[in-house]
């Protein structure tokens, strides 16, 4: 199938990538020096300093956004609870995701999903090669369709880890083939289980769209 004919299928014709993609290690270095830095992070030394949490401090539900780069404002949305523990690595954590439906942003819809443990080294840094995921009909924002989607998130860990970012990559594999790069992700936490935070989609913390 032509990408052009793809793009139509699921939603607004294809942008280019590769900017958003090329632009991630200038952004993680931002966002995880900010972290750093700021309030609530780590002793804030000299470079090089490891920066993520101990294991066990950043444990917790987040609101997770999957922004594909053909219509990045209209994520697919995921209720996610962070589990960590201490490895050899550095920190070692798992992810659960609860698909939630696209009208609502809270009901959940389809079946839960437990991927990991994953390796976070001192630095933050991540490399997640997660599982085929099924998202249902209900949950996908960009058509509508059932979608299922292999996907690896690349990104940095660091404490509080109240905030997590970083860049997608993969394949759609139904209803089409199509590749992924240049799609985005991040992970706010919910700090009140009855009112969400509205979601972003990048490191820029650039807001969603409203549901549809």
């Amino acid at each position: 199938m032509a990408l052009p004919s793809a793009c139509a299928a699921l939603l607004a014709g294809c942008a280019d990538p590769e900017g958003r993609y090329d632009d991630f290690q200038a952004r993680d270095t931002a966002i995880r020096e900010d972290q750093a830095g700021g309030d609530g992070g780590s002793d804030g030394g000299g470079g090089g300093a490891p920066c993520i949490p101990e294991a066990g401090a950043p444990d917790g539900d987040f609101l997770f956004s999957l922004s594909a780069y053909l219509n990045p404002r209209a994520p697919i949305l995921f209720l996610t609870r962070l589990t960590t523990a201490a490895s050899d690595g550095g920190l070692s954590f798992s992810l659960s995701f609860q698909p939630l439906e696209a009208a609502d942003r809270r009901t959940p819809a389809g079946e839960p999903v437990d991927v990991g443990p994953y390796e976070a080294s001192a630095d933050g840094q991540f490399t997640a090669e997660l599982p085929t995921i099924v998202v249902p009909s209900n949950a996908n924002a960009i058509s509508g369709r059932e979608l299922e989607a292999t996907i690896t998130l690349t990104g940095a860990l660091c404490a509080p880890a109240d905030f997590v970012c970083g860049d997608v990559t993969g394949s759609l594999v139904r209803p089409l083939a199509l590749d992924l790069k240049g799609s985005t992700f991040a992970m706010e936490r919910i700090t009140d289980p009855s009112s969400y935070p509205e979601p972003v989609i990048n490191c820029e913390r650039d807001p969603a769209l409203p549901p549809p």
